[in-house]
């Protein structure tokens, strides 16, 4: 899909359909649509003053030109209130009108929003990008029904009025598709089925990341894990006749600064609960448990495509939780890398496990800051639902500079306590630590678990167990995997 600038008079703008971003409220048309109105006898302002279009947030109304235009179709396309408009509103409503100007067989698109004044025109390329790749993107690769109809957009063109804009517009053009397509690549790798998304072939597709943006890239096997003690991650994959991956990226991006921030994904390509196994109803989403990885990966991709000037080392724990007479057993002690021993009271609390051998390995690497990622507990769905992701941390300034990158990117995120109270739910009497801390507080206590071998280094955990797929498309966000992270981790590196 190609998405260019545009810059000549509306009504000459030759495509299927005219997409026109009007505010709730506008009682009169801006100046720049008075001309194309004119073309259209008065159309467009009878609608508005009419009010049979009020401009509320992703609102759509088709108008056909009936040869009047060179574009065959108009959307007029609500922004909201022009003081609540702001950069996620603007993904939110490319997203919405140009998949249902698809629906509408519409293929080549020009973007004309009106009245921007809360974005710069940088940033609208940027909106607009996002938000019409990731509002157009579907996973559809193993349907071979009607695949020879199905319509793809081909062309969008982003139209600004003023003079000298075309450059920051392309500007913000190049920004947004590199974030959009990371964000798809994280979305195709929580969507993809075990059978095919394996540790080898998340080895594989993140082999693929670093030679495309030459970053360096070595895979630990589990010969190479055992020396280094990672009882716990090993322990988890026991189960599985597919051996663990652990991957390991780095990007040098200032080799003037010491700071290396780690981002740490849990990767389980499916996961069955192990012993503990779970219920058979739901089970199928499992696929999606390395949700975590696939996020971290696709920020490496971004990072990658963008080059900020940062020291970046991503950390994924790649393996299966499988029942089997190999399998590790509740009751058991494992030892951690760090040293620290584990009490097993579910092994379908696994995921834990393999984190935290990867955050000591990521800090064995030099990493100075870390943010783990993973769909940890089904706790975090309890307790914020699908639409905020659980924070937890050990250093406020460092969870500020998330949130602030998670605004930009438009993802909510939310710091759920971390009092010494709840670290004694945690607390082994024949170990020192266990898995699980019972059925109070389950985010927290799996959180503050994770948090006992960070050391003493600035550490955010983020629970995306919730926010990591959809039920239904709205926005730009569809059925399926989001990619959440990805941008939320990009705009996380670039800021420092």
């Amino acid at each position: 899909m190609k998405i260019n600038v545009i810059q000549e008079n509306l009504q000459n703008i030759v495509a299927d359909g005219l997409i026109i971003g009007i505010h709730q409220g506008v009682k009169s048309l801006p100046s720049i649509l008075e001309m194309l109105d004119e073309v259209m006898k008065g159309t467009i302002k009878e609608i508005i003053r009419s009010q049979e279009f009020k401009g509320k947030e992703g609102e759509l109304l088709t108008i056909r030109s009936y040869g009047n235009l060179s574009a065959n179709k108009i959307f007029l396309l609500g922004l909201g209130k022009e003081e609540e408009f702001q950069e996620d509103t603007l993904r939110r409503v490319a997203g919405e009108g140009l998949r249902e100007a698809l629906k509408q067989h519409c293929e080549r698109v020009a973007v004309a929003v009106i009245g921007t004044k809360n974005i710069s025109v940088k940033n609208q390329g940027q909106c607009i990008s996002e938000g019409a790749m990731l509002g157009l993107y579907k996973f559809d690769r193993y349907k071979t029904e009607n695949q020879q109809v199905t319509r793809e957009m081909q062309e969008i063109f982003i139209w600004h009025e003023g003079q000298g804009a075309r450059e920051a517009i392309v500007e913000g053009i190049a920004v947004g598709k590199s974030l959009a397509k990371a964000t798809i690549t994280a979305r195709d790798m929580v969507n993809e089925p075990s059978n095919v998304l394996t540790p080898y072939e998340m080895e594989i597709r993140a082999r693929r990341i670093a030679e495309e943006h030459g970053m360096e890239i070595n895979i630990l096997e589990k010969e190479d894990m055992e020396k280094l003690g990672m009882d716990c991650f090993l322990s988890v994959a026991k189960g599985s006749d597919i051996p663990p991956k652990l991957i390991v990226m780095k990007y040098r991006g200032d080799d003037q600064q010491e700071e290396v921030i780690g981002l740490v994904g849990k990767g389980l390509t499916f996961d069955s609960g192990g012993i503990s196994l779970k219920p058979g109803a739901g089970m199928d989403l499992m696929k999606g448990d390395m949700g975590g990885a696939a996020t971290v990966l696709g920020a490496m991709e971004a990072i990658g495509a963008l080059k900020p000037k940062t020291n970046v080392i991503a950390v994924v724990g790649a393996c299966e939780n499988m029942p089997s007479g190999k399998a590790y057993k509740p009751g058991d002690i494992l030892k951690s890398m760090k040293g620290k021993t584990v009490e097993i009271l579910n092994t379908d609390a696994e995921g834990r496990l393999v984190l935290i051998d990867c955050i000591s390995y990521a800090i064995k690497l030099g990493a100075t800051k870390l943010v783990d990622v993973a769909t940890l507990t089904g706790a975090c769905l309890v307790a914020l639902g699908t639409t905020t992701t659980a924070l937890i941390t050990n250093n406020d300034d460092w969870l500020e500079e998330l949130k602030k990158a998670s605004a930009k990117a438009g993802e909510r995120v939310w710091q759920l306590p971390a009092f010494p109270e709840y670290k004694e739910l945690i607390k082994s009497e024949i170990a020192d630590l266990k898995n699980v801390g019972g059925r109070y507080a389950g985010t927290i206590t799996a959180g503050l678990f994770l948090g006992e071998f960070v050391e003493d280094k600035p550490w955010i955990h983020m629970d995306i167990a919730g926010t990591s797929a959809n039920e239904k498309t709205r926005g730009y966000l569809p059925r399926g995997a989001t990619g959440v992270g990805v941008r939320a981790l990009y705009h996380l590196v670039e800021q420092q």
